[in-house]
């Protein structure tokens, strides 16, 4: 009776108190233990795979950027100094990722569609053009994305689409948070240039 009220409040900590369990995570997988790190590998992967297809706009980029994200995770976590930063940290690694691919690669166009916000979902009483019109101009929104700079799409896609505040986003890559906002401002100024007439 004790053993199963002691489970019931593990699993109640577990739910409630997400931080101590990642905390834990990251400490078991700094000690070796794989499974701990597949926990957390679970925990961030679609996570990070969805914010590298918005950054990058190619699938297999994305995952290529993913996989070599853990790996490094993986092979550094005894650098990660505080483990409660786990999450700030691997978005870090992704997008150091994602900006030295974007700043590699010769932009290309890109038909790479977010599962989540970029997918057009049929409505029986849309018609065949309105939904055509909806995917064109989706699609000329992932073209203007894909002309911002580097550092601008990694920081727009962390604070619009990923949802991670000012100071957030700051603290993920590093900058200081006037960095943050001029970057999104001139992304936002860039995107509204581009998606004139569409809105």
């Amino acid at each position: 009776m004790l053993s199963a009220t002691v489970v019931a409040y593990d699993v109640e900590m577990t739910r409630h108190d997400d931080r101590f369990d990642i905390v834990t995570l990251v400490v078991r997988a700094r000690e070796g233990d794989i499974d701990a790190f597949e926990a957390l590998v679970d925990r961030y992967e679609m996570t990070l795979l969805r914010f590298c297809l918005r950054t990058l706009g190619d699938r297999q980029d994305a995952e290529d950027v993913v996989q070599d994200t853990l790996v490094q995770a993986w092979k550094s976590m005894n650098t990660l100094a505080e483990p409660a930063a786990f999450g700030t940290w691997i978005y870090r690694l992704a997008s150091n990722k994602c900006t030295d691919l974007l700043r590699r690669r010769m932009a290309r166009p890109s038909d790479a569609q977010d599962p989540d916000d970029m997918s057009i979902h049929a409505d029986g009483r849309a018609s065949v053009e309105k939904s055509v019109e909806a995917r064109t101009a989706l699609q000329h929104f992932s073209d203007v994305l894909q002309t911002l700079s580097s550092e601008q799409r990694v920081t727009w896609v962390l604070h619009q689409m990923e949802g991670l505040s000012y100071a957030e986003v700051a603290m993920t890559l590093g900058i200081s948070e006037g960095s943050v906002r001029g970057r999104i401002h001139r992304a936002r100024t860039a995107i509204m240039e581009g998606m004139e007439g569409w809105t």
